[in-house]
């Protein structure tokens, strides 16, 4: 593995050979930037796929990893044909602790994800979106208060107890706040990790054609000592007041 900063570790395929039994890696006694690997050809399969949850089965491609153990009720794929629902599960003070929040991890050296949602079905409470998430999140979220939904963008950072890693803080600095004005939104979060820039970049729409950016760019962090990942696309919703809210997501489109 090899530390590439907000992206996380990534793994790389090495020359090794043997001598009297050892492995010994590189080549003459260096480990090679590039060279051709012998592989034969075979099928291929990408690590983070676009998804437009159109699912015969209540199934979720391999790809996705959910960040906490998911309540398996709360989600599904068939109660709305081609949309993933997000139901509210618990009630909880924020994001860290929201449960069924679903992830693919973002690449180098650039990346783009893009998630569809009809937020129409949203209880007061409750918070929904689309974030560069790690110990430190960029968030863009659409947020239900007093009966009206506003778009949120904000950069939240969690503190862990050291040993059972408990939540015992987060830290919320609000970036832009406006008014969410249809009840079918796009949310979209640009990744650049070249040249160690690790910058989210956030934006919205309700045509999926013109794209405003919302708050501001920002700086992704790799601490190990909160997270063991690094920096990762991920829907969530959760509630803050009362459960019976959802929303379904239409499709999440991957590029890089």
């Amino acid at each position: 593995f090899q530390d590439h900063d907000a992206v996380g570790r990534i793994p790389c395929i090495l020359p090794v050979h043997w001598e009297d039994n050892w492995p010994v890696f590189g080549i003459d006694g260096k480990v090679p930037h590039e060279w051709e690997v012998p592989f034969e050809e075979s099928a291929h399969f990408d690590m983070v796929i676009s998804d437009d949850f159109h699912h015969t089965e209540n199934k979720l491609a391999n790809n996705w990893q959910w960040n906490h153990n998911p309540l398996d009720d709360c989600w599904s794929l068939t109660e709305r044909s081609g949309f993933l629902r997000l139901k509210t599960g618990r009630v909880v003070d924020n994001l860290f602790l929201a449960p069924n929040t679903l992830t693919q991890r973002m690449s180098a050296p650039k990346c783009s994800g893009t998630v569809a949602m009809d937020v129409s079905k949203m209880k007061d409470g409750d918070v929904a979106g689309f974030t560069a998430f790690n110990g430190l999140s960029g968030v863009l979220a659409v947020v239900k208060e007093n009966g009206k939904k506003h778009l949120v963008m904000s950069v939240q950072s969690v503190s862990l107890s050291d040993k059972e890693k408990k939540v015992t803080d987060v830290k919320i600095e609000e970036k832009e706040r406006i008014t969410c004005k249809k009840d079918f939104v796009y949310l979209r979060i640009d990744g650049d990790f070249a040249n160690k820039k690790d910058e989210a970049t956030f934006y919205y729409s309700y045509d999926n054609e013109e794209w405003k950016q919302i708050g501001e760019p920002c700086k992704m962090v790799f601490d190990y000592t909160r997270f063991f990942m690094g920096s990762k696309f991920a829907i969530f919703n959760y509630a803050t007041k009362s459960l019976g809210g959802y929303i379904d997501i239409d499709y999440f489109k991957y590029d890089k």
